[in-house]
């Protein structure tokens, strides 16, 4: 828990005290995430400690109206879920690691998360000597000489020998290994290593090999060489430079613009030294992630908006997304009973795992970690990164928030970067939880259907209730009726567009806990499983958060238990329905009829589909005479306004036939409608 001289760092953006809560956050060793309750809108930060606290207006809200806090990006904590991998942490960024082609990183490798080590036949291991190769003192030699165990020469995978069959198969012959693992994939340039001056003509390494590896688990024993130990462990490469015969002192080798996360050093045994190994590179690293701390709200919070800054380089791709849940640990841990394939949630004494008590199973003991899907809502889609802002998507109420962000790189390419991440939270929520469903569950496909919507509320003590329902519909819709436990209520219309519709109602509060609240309206579906979802809010607090409903069973004497609706009687036709608002079109500017409205229905085409729509104007002899519209498909109810013009030009008096046709990824569906033109 973040606590400065007992006092919770909490930023409210009227207040100096922003700097200096910063300052005493970068010095506490504590960095538990960790918030007091507030009875208002509050907005969180990520990074961007630099720049001045949002504005009132960034929220339609008023000054004074929301508290502002602030996290470091430097405030990950391992223990606490937190990651960095190969990023740069800057207060006022955080970006892919990046290496200057001019700059030696075998000094860097291990401050920058990697390792350094040899092969004794027993595993990978620290040696000081190793120290010698990138201490920057060419006095100071590595020897090759042998010295306690080392490992046997590697083989070829492909059933081949290894170097010491092809030097002759020396009995005596053995190898050394040095790993320089970079803690991820870089673009490495060039390796130069050289003996020291006095010795430079006679003791360096007569026959080498180096190779890379670029981290990839699924290519593990499928390269080229495999070292092999204690009969199942290994380490495996695919050989970049091979000198069977080393003649020159000073090697100089430049590697292929692939990505490297270990490189390999493989030398035969002797009386050769090395003063340096020095590794050159360039570009940001092809992969690099940050994942925040959990993000303790201290008590449910109603998530909102989610905003970002940064840039995505061309080439490059930031995947920004979130979770939130109720528990402070995401995951489940399980235990191998060894009985047969058996895993369990409990330890030997039947007291569930946590994390601690995980760690302290034998090695054999450990059946891995997943998400508790019970507690955590998994990863959010990826934010659309150009868009700037998305909604925190949550069923219910969150304790706890935890951001990720995973950062691609091509070699040559330009690094994106990630200067803030913010997001809006309401506590305490309206209510405990707002289950809700929709009913009936399946409706034909662009057919205005009666729907009731079931909210059963769940509210506490200290819960305001709330005395507003929005429903998100696919078109314009009608609410009929409202009714509280069964008898109708008076309501009020707030809004109505064609996402959605915003009622008020007689306030909800703890003493409606329970009670079933229904929603009767008329409305349209144009694809498979759309979902009605919605929220609650309380006019008394205008500027927070609106509460998501919980899809769920709200009323147990109807068939369902969610917000999604199936399309009854599903065929493969794309295009639903097409109207006009007149079978003449007269453009002679009285006012009557001079454009036409052109209304068309899709059902059932996904977002994702690389569909198109295309509105043309045919003659009666079949030739093209214009497109009037041309957009990309997606099921629902559109419109269409045309004037009779192609370009400047009105067409001529006469019949033409509209073509409406959607090309999807299942086949191209066409729709056409004779009108005419006159005046």
């Amino acid at each position: 828990m973040i606590n400065v001289n007992n006092a919770l760092v909490k930023i409210d953006f009227r207040s100096a005290i922003l700097r200096i809560g910063v300052a005493a956050w970068c010095a506490c060793t504590c960095l538990s995430l960790w918030f007091s309750k507030a009875d208002a809108l509050t907005v969180i930060r990520l990074g961007g400690e630099e720049l001045p606290p949002p504005s009132a207006a960034e929220f339609s809200t008023e000054e004074g109206s929301f508290e502002f806090r602030q996290l470091l990006w430097e405030s990950f904590d391992q223990d606490e879920f937190g990651t960095s991998n190969l990023m740069e942490l800057q207060p006022g960024f955080v970006r892919p690691q990046s290496l200057d082609p001019e700059v030696n990183i075998t000094p860097l490798i291990r401050e920058r998360g990697g390792t350094i080590k040899f092969n004794d036949g027993y595993g990978w291991k620290d040696e000081k000597q190793l120290d010698f190769l990138f201490d920057d003192d060419e006095t100071t030699p590595y020897s090759g000489e042998a010295r306690g165990n080392l490992a046997p020469c590697a083989r070829r995978t492909d059933g081949g020998g290894g170097i010491k069959e092809a030097l002759g198969g020396t009995p005596d012959i053995q190898c050394r290994y040095i790993k320089f693992d970079f803690g991820g994939a870089f673009i490495i340039d060039r390796v130069r290593f050289f003996p020291t001056e006095r010795r430079r003509d006679t003791l360096f390494p007569k026959s080498f090999r180096i190779g890379t590896n670029d981290g990839n688990h699924l290519e593990n024993g499928n390269r080229e060489i495999k070292l092999t130990w204690r009969g199942k462990k290994f380490t495996d490469w695919n050989v970049i430079v091979d000198r069977l015969e080393n003649f020159d002192p000073i090697v100089e080798v430049a590697l292929p613009p692939d990505p490297v996360k270990e490189l390999i050093l493989e030398a035969i045994t002797g009386k050769w030294e090395m003063a340096e190994f020095q590794i050159f590179g360039s570009g940001f690293a092809p992969f690099a992630s940050y994942t925040s701390s959990i993000i303790n709200l201290a008590g449910p919070a109603v998530l909102g908006t989610i905003t970002w800054s940064g840039k995505e380089e061309s080439g490059a791709q930031v995947n920004l997304t979130a979770r939130s849940g109720d528990t402070a640990d995401p995951n489940t841990y399980w235990r191998n009973t060894f009985r047969g394939e058996e895993r369990s949630r409990f330890d030997a004494a039947g007291k569930e795992l946590d994390r601690t008590a995980y760690m302290k199973l034998e090695g054999g003991e450990k059946g891995g970690v997943t998400q508790n899907k019970q507690t955590w809502q998994g990863w959010s889609p990826f934010f659309l990164f150009s868009e700037n802002e998305s909604n925190l998507t949550a069923s219910k109420p969150r304790n706890f928030v935890q951001i990720k962000a995973d950062f691609h790189s091509k070699p040559g390419e330009g690094g994106s970067r990630l200067d803030f991440v913010q997001f809006s939270m309401t506590q305490p929520p309206m209510a405990d939880k707002v289950i809700a469903e929709i009913a009936p569950t399946i409706a034909d496909a662009g057919v205005l259907t009666h729907f009731t919507y079931k909210i059963v509320p769940q509210i506490s003590q200290g819960n305001s209730g709330f005395d507003r329902i929005e429903i998100h519909t696919p078109v314009a819709s009608e609410v009929e009726e409202v009714r509280i436990s069964g008898v109708p209520v008076a309501w009020d219309l707030i809004s109505q567009s064609n996402t959605g519709i915003s009622i008020s109602i007689p306030r909800v509060d703890e003493t409606r806990s329970g009670e079933l609240l229904e929603v009767d309206f008329h409305s349209a579906v144009f694809r498979f499983g759309t979902v009605f979802s919605g929220t609650v809010a309380d006019s008394n607090r205008p500027n927070e958060v609106n509460q998501p409903v919980t899809p769920g069973d709200a009323d147990e004497l109807v068939e369902g238990d969610g917000l999604s609706v199936a399309l009854a009687g599903i065929d493969q036709r794309s295009i639903g329905d097409l109207r006009l608002s007149s079978t003449v079109l007269t453009p002679n500017g009285d006012l009557v009829n001079d454009e036409l409205l052109i209304e068309y229905d899709l059902i059932n085409v996904e977002e994702t589909e690389s569909g198109s729509l295309t509105l043309e104007l045919y003659n009666m002899a079949g030739v093209r005479i214009a497109l009037i519209h041309q957009i990309s498909a997606s099921s629902g109810r559109s419109s269409v306004v045309w004037n009779g013009k192609t370009g400047a030009n009105l067409v001529s008096p006469g019949i033409y036939v509209l073509r409406l046709a959607v090309n999807t990824d299942r086949a191209v569906d066409e729709v056409l409608q004779p009108f005419s033109i006159a005046y």
